[in-house]
């Protein structure tokens, strides 16, 4: 499908969150910036031919869902994860509204990471603040998060390593390596109890692609976040492949403007090997040690679960707050 038909498809669609939950970040990702990431994708190789799946980690209303169900060889299937019952169900319309359901599955899930080490986990997942004072330290400092290395979002960027969980303990039950390509649009971490759930949504897609990731972050966390992935998880051909600006609407009562520009990053990770970064995409087609689109579905059904995910969202709160 060509670019601007992409763009003309999805922007029929319910792209907005009626009730935005500002715990899960939520913000609405553009028909024009998701046709243009999966129009990337499918240039790069990463997506449109046999054997190349698609997972959208935090799909939200289903934006870059849809876009990748559009560029999908016929066969093939795009997988939606998300935590919320409510843009589950948006997200669910939007695919009927196409008429694609028959290439699109979903898996109701939550990425998680580990506690906090101030506190415990509340019963929703997240880090509880038993350290008040530290948690106002670190709502100031994110609105620097990521620069000199010293912090992420609003936490050290130490402690977000620290949390980090890198195997199936994630919170998403699918295996390693299920799909070719995973693209995510996540939270950014703004807020205290969601620091560097950001960067978790990036592990957890490394683990799940067996080629490509492709993920939104802040331009103030670029060099931390390409050292960490090149050097620490071993992925070294991974580089910021478009730079862009989000232009926020108001959502929530303590935005105080109509709107704000952030600037924003567009990472691709390559985590296959060198032979199907040179355009085979088939190698993993027929390998028995990797999981197919019907082990896939095997899996979601053992789950009891079949929607969506935390967040399509656009920018951080601190950021128009």
């Amino acid at each position: 499908m060509r670019l601007k038909h992409l763009e003309a498809s999805l922007s029929c669609l319910q792209r907005e969150f009626p009730d935005p939950k500002v715990e899960l970040e939520q913000y609405p990702t553009s028909p024009e910036l998701a046709a243009h990431v999966l129009d990337y994708a499918v240039n790069r190789g990463d997506l449109g031919s046999e054997g190349q799946s698609c997972l959208d980690l935090g799909c939200g209303t289903g934006m870059l869902l849809v876009a990748a169900a559009f560029v999908v060889e016929e066969g093939e299937f795009v997988f939606g994860v998300d935590c919320d019952d409510d843009a589950l169900a948006i997200a669910k319309e939007n695919v009927e509204h196409v008429d694609l359901e028959d290439c699109v599955r979903f898996v109701k899930a939550r990425v998680r990471m580990k506690p906090n080490s101030v506190g415990s986990e509340d019963k929703r997942g997240h880090p509880s603040r038993t350290n008040k004072r530290g948690g106002r330290g670190r709502g100031r400092g994110g609105r620097f998060g990521g620069r000199g290395g010293g912090r992420v979002g609003s936490q050290p960027a130490s402690l977000t390593k620290a949390r980090l969980i890198h195997d199936g303990e994630d919170g998403i039950p699918l295996e390693d390596n299920c799909v070719e390509t995973v693209v995510t649009n996540p939270p950014f971490g703004t807020k205290s109890d969601n620091a560097g759930i950001d960067v978790q949504f990036l592990r957890t897609a490394t683990r799940l692609a067996r080629r490509a990731v492709y993920s939104f972050h802040k331009k103030s966390t670029r060099d931390f976040l390409l050292k960490m992935i090149r050097e620490d998880w071993g992925f070294p051909e991974s580089d910021v492949v478009a730079e862009m600006r989000f232009d926020i609407p108001k959502s929530y009562k303590f935005h105080k403007s109509k709107s704000k520009d952030v600037e924003v990053d567009l990472i691709r990770i390559f985590v296959g090997d060198k032979t199907s970064h040179d355009g085979n995409a088939d190698e993993h087609k027929n390998d028995p040690n990797d999981e197919n689109e019907d082990s896939v579905q095997k899996k979601i059904d053992d789950t009891g679960e079949k929607d969506d995910t935390t967040t399509a969202k656009s920018t951080q709160d601190e950021s128009i707050a």
